[in-house]
């Protein structure tokens, strides 16, 4: 039998490639990343960017690892003990439905929370089991503030750079796009060549991408917003703003006028560390070169004013005239014709008080159901499609919710279903919530390996993994669609998360709102409107990327309660927030114990390596071999005044405990920081302990008065610690 090739969408990160994988004889040989003679231009630099990833070339040893979940398993010793029996999945679906049933006519179904949020394990249908069993519990990804606040501004999300020909200056906040996003840095460097793009990079880091830029400031951790604001006053101040478009679509300009007078340039300066003449360059360049935009991630939603530093980045393409123009900052819009998670998710099930018991709603607002129904609201104002929640809303606030398995208030939580996530490493306070996962009444984990939750779970169900199933990435908040199919089908009895969520589904009740059998099936429905079957869409280009309009605001205005672009935002107002952004000191926020500060002088953060996405892949030997341990970056200066050589093994050390790593002396991080690599855990080690050995998450405190007011984010950089030779 000749070889054949399958088109799939790679699940593992968050881009999300698209390639081909190689079967020969039903065997799964990897990716397909051979030259092609007659390639594109463009299908090459794709081809290298592809080869170059570590995780798509480990992932034969991820189909066939000896170590997968193959079988449903049931505890049968304590929790944690590591005694289990294999079941089937029959008995395994029927006793979790009989528990969960049990649990809800107990407690109310709000007593179920669901921790997840990958998107290739079919996220959208975690919300429709979600909305009819009627919990609003979901602890997901905290990443997601960005998306939220651009959508309550304009009526849209705009987050996902649209870097194009047009695009003429980039400003890159907190992103080491050389490391996080090689494939988009390269764009960005043959700009730089081809077109005169001008950089601006925005990071404490002495990184590649920093040294790439044009212009490259370097706050203080924590100042962000300060830096921003300053900026803000600068184009101003220098009348370089878009008096047109802020006059005819802007709502709230002059009391941002007035919030600025707070934020000369010198006091910037000196809160930021970033000389003053270094701010107006930068807030020049960023205004006259047009058209702009600016990308972040994870960076800025991590630490400190993580929602002011936002809502001031969504302010600066207001006031230039760069939103929602080519090349610009796109506000983003659901595909126009194929049904999308809004189509699917069944949210209006649950009743608006039952939404509303979403656990820290009432501290937290941001991701509140309540602030959803009136982004909804808003946005149908200017469409026809409703917007998705998928990353908008619902995400229970994660400190909150563990405290609530312990002590019961405000209501007792006592199931979990962990899909797709490793809550003992993706959250903070890591041993409370290991308290918490063992005070639960079901746990139930489904993993591709026995990763830490699934230890102290009570069934642990086997899960496909990518290249098993088949996906249509797009139906989330995306303009566009891109389908892959399963390369292969699941070994043993590995399962897409889609069988979970309907099996149970049918067997709680919601058979009626379960008609399809198989996730293909789904995806046909999805389709539909387009005229084609997932495997019609298969055959042909796997793609359907309509164009996306600029300027759409034009025709109806913005989906705001104002209609405009809103500077000062009248739901933050709603909401009983300041509806400005400001300036919070980080040594403020985190004065929670200023008896410490002398103990613990440095700041940590947590930070990721290019081999490993979040916990996943350190059992893959073809990744362990090129980061084999836990490694933590500290300058040469800061290693010399503590005696910590390179690659001595150090304890890092905050209030709340220390985790072991080794030194990596770096240029990168200033004299003050230590980086500790995110995510590691030790599947070699099945002992409780090696879950927090060297886990960084273990020593991150997250009491709520540290969480960023509004969306409840936590610190996940700039939490004070202090380090010694271990």
């Amino acid at each position: 039998m000749s070889e054949e090739k399958k088109k799939v969408v790679c699940g593992l990160c968050a881009v999300h490639c698209l390639y081909e994988v190689r079967i020969e004889k039903g065997q799964f040989l990897g990716p397909d990343f051979r030259k092609k003679p007659d390639a594109s231009l463009i299908e090459e630099i794709k081809r290298k960017a592809f080869a170059g990833c570590p995780r798509a070339h480990s992932a034969k040893e991820l189909v066939y690892h000896p170590d997968r979940l193959n079988y449903p398993l049931k505890r049968v010793g304590e929790r944690g003990d590591g005694q289990w029996e294999r079941i089937s999945w029959e008995q395994a679906l029927d006793e979790i439905a009989d528990r969960l049933q049990a649990a809800k006519d107990r407690y109310g179904p709000e007593t179920l929370a669901i921790a997840g949020g990958e998107q290739n394990a079919a996220d959208e249908y975690r919300l429709r089991f979600q909305s009819l069993f009627g919990s609003p519990n979901f602890l997901g990804p905290m990443c997601g503030t960005g998306m939220v606040l651009s959508h309550m501004m304009s009526g849209a999300v705009i987050f996902i750079p649209q870097l194009g020909p047009e695009t003429r200056c980039l400003m890159l906040l907190g992103v080491n796009a050389a490391r996080s996003v090689p494939a988009f840095w390269r764009g960005v460097r043959e700009m730089q060549k081809m077109l005169g793009l001008k950089l601006i990079v925005v990071d404490p880091r002495d990184t590649p991408t920093a040294r790439g830029a044009d212009i490259w400031l370097r706050p203080r951790l924590g100042t962000d917003a300060a830096l921003l604001l300053g900026m803000i006053r600068t184009i101003i101040d220098e009348d370089l703003h878009d008096k047109e478009f802020i006059q005819k679509w802007c709502h709230g300009f002059d009391q941002l006028v007035q919030r600025v007078q707070e934020y000369p340039v010198e006091k910037v300066a000196e809160i930021t560390g970033v000389p003053a003449e270094s701010i107006r360059e930068a807030a020049r360049a960023y205004a006259t070169t047009k058209p702009a935009q600016i990308l972040h991630l994870t960076g800025i939603e991590e630490q400190p004013n993580a929602t002011q530093s936002l809502q001031a980045r969504y302010i600066l393409p207001g006031i230039t005239g760069n939103i929602d123009v080519q090349g610009g900052d796109m506000m983003l819009a659901v595909h126009p014709t194929a049904r999308t998670v809004a189509d699917l998710d069944l949210r209006d099930m649950m009743s608006p008080e039952q939404q509303d018991k979403l656990i820290g709603a009432d501290r937290f607002p941001l991701f509140s159901w309540r602030n959803f129904r009136m982004i909804e609201e808003n946005a149908m104002k200017v469409s026809d499609r409703r917007p998705n929640g998928i990353w908008l809303v619902g995400f229970a606030h994660p400190p909150s919710t563990f405290q609530a398995m312990i002590s019961g208030e405000p209501y007792p939580v006592k199931a979990l279903l962990t899909v797709a996530k490793n809550p003992l490493t993706s959250f903070p306070n890591a041993r409370r919530t290991y308290e918490a996962l063992m005070r639960l009444d079901l746990h139930v984990a489904m993993d591709v390996f026995m990763a830490p939750a699934c230890r102290i779970a009570d069934y642990v169900l086997p899960a496909a993994c990518c290249f098993e199933k088949p996906w249509i990435y797009g139906v989330e908040i995306f303009p566009f669609l891109h389908g892959g199919e399963a390369a292969i089908e699941p070994l043993y009895e590995r399962k897409p998360e889609y069988y979970l969520w309907r099996e149970l589904g049918i067997r709680l009740g919601q058979e009626e709102y379960w008609p399809w059998k198989t996730l293909e099936e789904a995806y046909d429905w999805n389709l539909e409107p387009l005229g084609m079957t997932f495997k019609e869409f298969m055959a042909g280009d796997r793609k359907e990327t309509p164009p996306l309009p600029a300027k759409k605001y034009e025709a109806k205005g913005f989906g705001t309660p104002t209609g405009k672009y809103e500077l000062y935002s009248t739901l933050l107002e709603e909401l009983g927030c300041d509806p400005l952004p400001s300036f919070i000191a980080p040594e403020t926020v985190l004065a929670s114990r200023p008896d410490l500060a002398a103990d613990y002088p440095l700041t940590l953060i947590a930070g990721t390596r290019c081999h490993f996405y979040h916990s996943q892949g350190r059992q893959l030997e073809s990744l362990r071999k090129k980061s084999p341990d836990p490694m933590a970056q500290i300058s040469p200066e800061t290693g010399t005044q503590l005696g910590i050589a390179k690659s001595d093994w150090m304890w890092i050390e905050t209030p709340i405990g220390k985790a072991k790593f080794k030194c990596e002396y770096s240029q990168d991080v200033a004299p003050e920081v230590v980086q500790a690599e995110h995510g590691w855990w030790f599947p070699e080690d099945d002992s409780a302990e090696s879950i927090f050995r060297s886990n960084v998450n273990a020593i991150m405190g997250d009491d709520v008065s540290i969480c960023d007011a509004v969306s409840g984010s936590y610190i996940l950089r700039g939490q004070m610690c202090k380090a010694y030779k271990a």
